[in-house]
Formats: C-alpha cells, sequence, structure tokens
C-alpha cells in the first residue's frame, strides 16, 4: 500500500516538472516574439520620423518661397497704392483744369453774344446806307454807260429782236455778199457781227435788277436765241440763264433774207408781250409774208415790206431802234425815225467804234 502511494508520488512529480518545462518555454517563446516586435516598432518608427523630418523640411522649403512671393506682392500692392494716388492727384488737377476751361467757355460764349449782336447792328445800319445793285453782266466800258440814254429799256419785260440776215455781215453790200462764202468762223468775226454782238452784251447788263428779257432772233424765220427755253423770260439776275445766252449768242452765224413782219407776229403772239421792244437792225426787211418776194427789192417794194411788218406790232409797246446802217440805204433811218414816233420809243445809230470807245 505505501508502495502504491509512493508511485502515485512519482508520478505527479514528474508531470509537474514536465509542465512547468513547457510553462518556461512558451514564456521564453513569447519574450522573444515581443523582443523582436519592439525592434521591428522601433525601426519603423525610426523611418517615419525621418519622412516626416524630409516633409518639414519641404514645408519649410515651401513657407519660404511663399514669403518672398508675399513680399514681391506687397512691393507690388505699394507700387499700385502709389500710382492711384498719382491718378487721384491728376483727377483732381484735371478737375480743376476742367472748371477753368468751362469759366473761359462761358466768356466765350458772353463775348460771342456781344460780338452778334455788334454784328447785328452793323448789319442794320449797312441796310440804312444806299447801295450799288452788283451786276452780274460786267458793264463793258462803263464810263459810257449814258451813251444809249435814249434807247427804252421799260418794264419788266424786255425783249430783244435782233436781225441775222446776210447783211448783218458788212457795212456794204458788196462786203456781206463777199463774206457769206467764207466759212463760218470768219463770218462770226466779222467786224460789224461782232459790233451787234458787243452791243447786245452791253445792253444786257444795264438792264435793270428786276428785269427780265427774252432775245429772237429774226432773218427768213423768227427763232428764241435759247430754242430749248421757247418764249421763256430769262430774269436779269440768273447768272446761269445770263451765260446761256452769251454763250449761245457767239456761235450766231448771220445769213438770209431778213423778214421783219414775221419777227413781228411772233411777237404779237407771246405768251407774255413785253413791256418794250429794242430792235438791232441794219435796214429795211428784204421779204414778207403779206407780199411774197417776187425777186423785186427796190426801195419801194422794201418800204412796203416795212409797211406790213408795222401793222403786226401788237399796240402800245415802246420800240427802240438800235441801227447799224447799211451805206446805200438812206431811207432806213427816217422809217425807223418814224416807228419810234409812233410807238414813244427811241432810234439810236452808234458809232462804228462803239462800244469798243
Amino acid at each position: 500500500m505505501s508502495g502504491g502511494i509512493s508511485s502515485r508520488r512519482r508520478e505527479t512529480e514528474v508531470f509537474s516538472l514536465a509542465f512547468l518545462d513547457c510553462i518556461c518555454c512558451g514564456f521564453g517563446a513569447v519574450l522573444l516574439i515581443f523582443i523582436l516586435t519592439v525592434s521591428q516598432q522601433k525601426s519603423r518608427d525610426s523611418e517615419s520620423l525621418e519622412q516626416v523630418e524630409e516633409r518639414v523640411r519641404q514645408l519649410a522649403a515651401t513657407v519660404t518661397a511663399s514669403q518672398a512671393e508675399v513680399a514681391q506682392l506687397e512691393q507690388m500692392l505699394a507700387a499700385s497704392q502709389s500710382a492711384l494716388d498719382q491718378l487721384k492727384t491728376q483727377q483732381t488737377g484735371d478737375q480743376v483744369n476742367l472748371t477753368s476751361r468751362q469759366k473761359e467757355m462761358l466768356l466765350l460764349l458772353q463775348q460771342t453774344g456781344a460780338l452778334k449782336d455788334a454784328l447785328d447792328n452793323l448789319l442794320g445800319k449797312k441796310k440804312a446806307l444806299p447801295t450799288e445793285d452788283v451786276q452780274p453782266l460786267p458793264i463793258p466800258n462803263e464810263d459810257r454807260r449814258q451813251y444809249l440814254t435814249g434807247v427804252k429799256f421799260e418794264g419788266t419785260h424786255v425783249l430783244f429782236l435782233v436781225r441775222v440776215s446776210g447783211s448783218m455781215l458788212g457795212d456794204t453790200i458788196d462786203d456781206a455778199v463777199g463774206l457769206l462764202d467764207q466759212p463760218e468762223f470768219k463770218r462770226r468775226e466779222s467786224p460789224k457781227w461782232q459790233r451787234v454782238v458787243k452791243s447786245l452784251e452791253w445792253m444786257l447788263a444795264n438792264l435793270g435788277p428786276e428785269a427780265n428779257f427774252q432775245i429772237l432772233l429774226f432773218n427768213d424765220e423768227t427763232t428764241p436765241l435759247l430754242p430749248s427755253k421757247g418764249d421763256a423770260w430769262v430774269a436779269r439776275s440768273d447768272r446761269q440763264g445770263l451765260q446761256d445766252v452769251l454763250t449761245k449768242l457767239h456761235t450766231i452765224v448771220p445769213g438770209g433774207s431778213a423778214n421783219l413782219e414775221r419777227a413781228f407776229t411772233h411777237v404779237r403772239f407771246m405768251q407774255t408781250l413785253p413791256d418794250s421792244i429794242v430792235l438791232l437792225t441794219d435796214g429795211l426787211p428784204t421779204t414778207s409774208d403779206t407780199s411774197p418776194n417776187n425777186g423785186n427789192t427796190d426801195d419801194m417794194t422794201r418800204i412796203q415790206y416795212m409797211r406790213h411788218a408795222v401793222r403786226q406790232l401788237p399796240p402800245r409797246i415802246p420800240v427802240s431802234t438800235i441801227l447799224f446802217p447799211l451805206d446805200g440805204d438812206p431811207g432806213t433811218a427816217a422809217l425807223y425815225w418814224e416807228l419810234a414816233i409812233d410807238t414813244h420809243g427811241a432810234l439810236v445809230s452808234p458809232s462804228s467804234s462803239w462800244p469798243d470807245t
């Protein structure tokens, strides 16, 4: 029995030592694992610290760069502020200058108003002064303007009746006939015809400022100088109308016979009758509608043509004749003088040098 108890005790002791050995081995293993784990953690912590330090250094560099940028921005802001202050100062100066200019403008306006009043006053005084009418057509040889005092430029409508037959080319029949075969430019330049043109220009220049005129040309036919205008009257103040008349007048080439009866008949049927007629001619008519030309143009026949023509004149119209006499036709002046008396007109026979001298 005692032997059995000892045997159990030994078994119990063997089991206990083995258990302690296991416990010790386990504890050692745990301790070894702990030591190894702590060592690895320390290594990892060391690596993390280096990374943090590197990050800190990077952030420090970034901060330094940002501080430099801030300093630069502060300088730019200071420069902008200075420029703004200068602009404000300049604006203040501009406002002062603008105010000065406004004052100057107001003064100028006041002066302009005063000048306008003075100008209106002067213009009023000018209107009260006697004025000389401005001629739309220059007067040739103005010192001889009284030469044709007897010619009647009465009323507001003056008709110039101009003979353009072949006889107007020369002072004699032979001279006129000799020029009829010449070119047109030579016929236009004949001295007698040029005197007629210049005389007509002179009289146009001496018309009254309110006058209207018309020019009819007569030879075998009677036509207005400006066919496009017909019997329309030209105002003496119409510069363009005057220029058209003068231009056309210098293109006329005399030729043909002279039918004064047809010319006076044309006048009778004008829509607006003239207040006075100025007849530029060199002799009695050479043909007539009442007594057709039978080839006989002696003095008695031409006197008869003159009588027929005068019967066609409208009543109460003064006829003034500017006579450029043809040599060898002495009875002409007497008949035109009779026409002047009957119509209360005039007869003028200018010298061969008029209106030049």
